[in-house]
């Protein structure tokens, strides 16, 4: 016999179910995994790992802790960089020996404008900040069109194209970052 109460009851533990999905972290899915790197640090946490994941015009970087309990996210950096679709257009990472990260994306591919962009992400305070930038580039058809802007952020100071300056950008948290940022001295006509 047909009872509307069961169906009704199934259907609202269904969308109870769903919901309490919804509500878990972000997983990563293992193909769109383009790197990551465990870093060892000094402070309340003991080390974190880094995961970059690809999206579907840019990468979306993970970041866990580890303050002996075992791993927890802390961050998800929504398109933190740019990906293209072809070789010389993919993002990656790679550790320093000062237990901070550097995250590049570049276009060293396709069109006579090639770049790269470096962030240096660092666990400063109790966050992770984006404590450098450095964004090089280069016309492969006019060599004189070239320059390259590195900024550290915890200080506020920058050389693009070997002249000094003073950013007005405040060292960003790592999950505020999106592909689109850049202190505003180092933008080019």
């Amino acid at each position: 016999m047909f009872k509307p109460q069961s169906v009704l009851a199934g259907c609202v533990f269904s969308l109870l179910i769903s919901g309490a999905a919804l509500a878990q972290d972000a997983m990563i899915a293992a193909q769109s995994v383009a790197g990551s790197a465990t870093v060892p640090v000094d402070g309340d946490i003991n080390r974190f790992r880094a995961v970059l994941a690809e999206t579907e015009e840019g990468a979306d970087l993970f970041i866990y802790t580890d303050a002996g309990n075992g791993w927890e996210q802390t961050v998800h950096a929504r398109d933190i960089v740019w990906r293209g679709g072809s070789y010389g257009q993919e993002p990656w990472l790679e550790a320093t020996e000062h237990g901070s990260l550097k995250l590049y994306s570049e276009n060293s591919a396709i069109g006579r404008d090639r770049w790269e962009q470096v962030l240096t992400i660092a666990y400063r305070g109790g966050r992770f900040v984006i404590a450098g930038y450095t964004y090089s580039h280069y016309d492969t058809l006019d060599p004189d069109n070239s320059g390259q802007c590195d900024v550290n952020l915890l200080t506020g100071k920058g050389i693009l194209d070997g002249k000094s300056f003073r950013t007005s950008l405040k060292t960003p948290a790592v999950g505020d970052w999106t592909m689109d940022m850049g202190p505003p001295e180092c933008v080019s006509d």
